[in-house]
């Protein structure tokens, strides 16, 4: 393999469909790790999983096995866990802290 080959193979797929939802999907999750990884060895990797996803060779749900191990999940923003309260407990408490303001004044 000579540089102007392993250059070519190299560079990210564009893809300008999203008329289908699941395969527009995989291409974002694809682009972003692929720009997260900037090794050439990964993104050739990247690459073929694509490949291999447009050709129908692999599935939805194995494409993303596959591509767990390329992408960036530290950085992934956790949700803020909410802790529900029944209405009239949350009634209770603020009416208790109205009442403990008012009498600090």
């Amino acid at each position: 393999m000579n540089d102007d080959e392993t250059k070519e193979q190299s560079e990210q797929i564009l893809i300008d469909d999203s008329s289908d939802f699941n395969f527009y999907a995989a291409y974002l999750a694809y682009s972003k790790a692929w720009a997260d990884n900037p090794d050439e060895t990964i993104r050739l990797a990247l690459n073929n999983l694509m490949h291999s996803l447009k050709g129908n060779e692999v599935s939805y749900p194995a494409f993303y096995r596959k591509i767990d191990q390329y992408r960036n999940t530290e950085q992934q923003v956790k949700r803020p866990w909410f802790k529900a309260k029944k209405k009239r407990a949350w009634r209770k408490s603020e009416a208790k802290k109205t009442r403990i303001s008012r009498h600090k004044n």
